[in-house]
């Protein structure tokens, strides 16, 4: 405390963890378990189905999340849904029992103190049923506060006892869930993502995950509570008679009337949690396009849309307030009902109408019990109410279809560092194949650029290199390790020097080479702080060729293999892609010994490349290098036309470029006057 008043405290200065404590030990024992559900669930045969994450001890950024994971289906074998209250339950539940069984012995020793209280009454007045002679004497009262005392300490101990293990278990569940939906999230099919936004994904990690965790450290009042009730009734019967069963007619007459009121709340919880997801999602729509909805005057629109859907949920949130103040009332007065009604009854059929001081000490220490298990009863009711609406939500997610890691083998024996061959791929199953017949190769150390028109599968052809589409047929191999730079930059909310790391450690030449190459030594001069300036969320301080640029640092400084370059040039002016082109992407640049797949419509660059494939609704239309794509009127010759054509009003400023179109209107002129005189 000392330390942290003077300075602030720091991830190297925090107590390490109990091994069994760490959220990675207890995700993996949790995601053996959900394999084995995953396997023998009844959608084992479907896209998905078969997968699992990779567990490494060494696992890195380059780690691939999937793994392969070979499945043998037994058609005699009975189908069955996924259960993850199954997998949850063989992962953690000899812990859950380890905290129980101190329950237990703390509810078999808060019932010696009421048979002790009665023989110390008897003592204190002197005369028992038994030797009043013997148990009157002075050390018969010692030994009756020794045990006193040890019931009180082994109490304490299992009561503290049970609570630890309680509370470190649904910290672990919570952790082990938490990594689960963020694993699922990253692999999940375009498909299944319709389903699920991410504001539900983020109320699944933080919202269902903690009732999970709450239900943990309540659940043993399910049994415990019965027990309690149950020895209490028992040994209330043996003090006050038949008169304990009066009291215990109050409880069974609020039974079914408690049974009706939870069924209400049950419904009413899955109610809410559905309309907050609607909230969320439409919030997160909201905060994501703020620019459109204030440019076009829309503020109050979708603030009446969102405080329609709140007024839904708070409607929802009275009803079940209003249930669950019924509830708790009729619970809360219960134990005084079921005291007042037992003594009534027990003094008006007593015979001299008396009730002793034993007899009525006694009773009241065992109502103090009686107390305590009705009102964690309801508790342990409504936590048991949100955790299983909780953990049907989880499972649905966790159940969604994911990437298939056989979408993309890693054969090294391969001469091409990526093949594609008779490749059929789709985002949705719903929507249909977008790319079909694929049949491509990319060299080792080969520059290849991929063009078409807008809309043709480009970026889907590098998602399916990737293995983040659906595969029908054929098979992808990449060699090597691959970095990939989005047409739309990923920044995080962190140092720009951070976000170029991403977890890597810092190498002052390499780094520096990497700002150099990239052109970002220009901003850093210019931001406050240089490269520790802290970019806001998704690069919020930063212009669009900024934040493309430093993904493009990014994937540089990371140093694998293939680099797929989705259109990084287009978002910087032409000087600054030439300074790039040159520098990071060109045959002599950085990237020279390495694999570069780009895609580009700026046609300045192809004379450039080694290869050059065209792209046509969904298929290759053309392959091959510059000057054989443009010794014939073909596809990659028509694409060069539009965009002559699109772009011939406009003021071309740099001459490279205008000398590089003068030279493709000659080619494509040459073309169409062959063509004339063949025909």
């Amino acid at each position: 405390m000392i330390q942290g008043y003077k300075k602030p405290l720091n991830e190297d200065e925090m107590f390490k963890l109990n091994e069994r404590d760490m959220c990675k030990v207890a995700y993996k024992r949790f995601l053996k378990n959900w394999d084995k559900e995953r396997i023998s669930a009844s959608r084992l045969g479907q896209s998905g189905s078969s997968r699992r994450y990779n567990l490494q001890d060494d696992m890195s950024e380059s780690t691939p999340l999937l793994a392969p994971k070979p499945v043998i289906k037994d058609p005699n074998t009975k189908e069955k849904k996924r259960s993850l209250f199954r997998a949850l339950a063989k992962t953690f539940g000899l812990e859950l029992l380890h905290a129980h069984v101190f329950k237990l012995i703390y509810d078999i020793t808060i019932f010696i103190s009421p048979i002790l209280l009665r023989f110390l009454i008897a003592f204190s007045k002197g005369s028992t049923e038994t030797d009043s002679s013997e148990f009157s004497q002075t050390w018969k009262g010692y030994m009756l506060a020794a045990a006193f005392f040890v019931t009180i300490l082994i109490q304490s101990i299992a009561c503290h006892q049970q609570f630890y293990w309680g509370m470190t278990l649904g910290i672990r569940v919570k952790a082990a869930l938490m990594a689960a939906v963020y694993r699922k999230a990253l692999t999940l099919t375009s498909g299944a993502r319709k389903e699920s936004t991410v504001g539900e994904i983020v109320n699944l990690m933080s919202i269902d995950t903690q009732h999970v965790q709450d239900n943990i450290n309540y659940l043993w009042a399910l049994w415990s509570s019965p027990l309690q009730i149950g020895l209490c009734l028992y040994f209330l019967y043996q003090t006050v008679g038949v008169s304990a069963f009066a009291g215990f007619g109050i409880l069974i007459l609020l039974l079914p009337v408690n049974g009706v009121v939870m069924g209400k709340i049950h419904g009413l919880q899955g109610e809410q949690m559905k309309q907050k997801d609607n909230r969320v999602k439409l919030l997160s729509e909201v905060l994501n396009g703020i620019k459109i909805l204030k440019l076009y005057a829309w503020e109050m629109s979708f603030k009446d849309k969102i405080a329609a859907i709140r007024n839904i949920e708070l409607t929802i949130l009275k009803k079940s307030a209003m249930l669950s103040m019924i509830f708790w009332f009729s619970w809360g007065v219960a134990p005084y009902l079921v005291s007042l009604v037992t003594f009534a009854t027990f003094v008006f059929l007593s015979k001299d109408h008396y009730l002793d001081a034993e007899t009525a000490f006694v009773a009241i220490s065992l109502f103090n019990i009686l107390r305590f298990a009705i009102n964690f009863a309801p508790m342990a009711l409504t936590e048991t109410i949100k955790a299983s609406v909780s953990i049907k939500r989880l499972n649905k997610f966790l159940s969604h279809d994911e990437l298939d890691s056989d979408n993309v083998f890693h054969d090294y024996s391969k001469d091409d560092a990526i093949l594609v061959e008779n490749g059929t791929f789709m985002w949705d199953p719903d929507i249909g194949e977008c790319l079909k017949n694929i049949d491509l190769s990319v060299p080792e150390k080969s520059l290849v650029a991929i063009v078409g028109q807008v809309g043709s599968g480009k970026s889907s052809l590098m998602s399916a290199i990737l293995g983040d589409m659906t595969k029908v047929k054929g098979t992808v191999n990449v060699k090597g390790s691959v970095g990939y730079v989005p047409q739309q930059a990923w920044i995080q909310n962190c140092t720009l020097q951070d976000n170029i790391l991403f977890g890597n450690d810092m190498e002052q030449d390499k780094y520096h080479q990497v700002i150099d190459a990239c052109a970002l030594q220009p901003d850093l001069d210019i931001l406050p702080a240089g490269d520790s300036t802290e970019i806001g969320e998704k690069g919020i301080n930063l212009s669009g060729g900024q934040k493309q640029r430093v993904s493009l640092a990014r994937a540089v400084y990371h140093d694998t293999d293939i680099y797929l370059l989705d259109d990084p040039l287009s978002a910087v002016d032409s000087n600054v892609g030439k300074h790039i082109f040159d520098q990071v992407i060109g045959k002599d640049s950085l990237l020279k010994d390495k694999t570069r797949v780009l895609v580009t419509h700026g046609v300045r660059w192809l004379p450039f490349v080694d290869k050059i494939i065209v792209m046509m609704d969904g298929a290759v239309s053309e392959c091959g290098s510059y000057d054989e794509l443009l010794s014939h009127d073909g596809a990659f010759a028509q694409f060069l036309k539009m965009y002559l054509i699109q772009t011939e009003d406009e003021e071309e400023e740099d001459p490279d470029e205008k000398e590089i179109k003068a030279k493709i209107l000659q080619r494509l002129t040459s073309i169409t006057s062959e063509d004339d005189e063949s025909d």
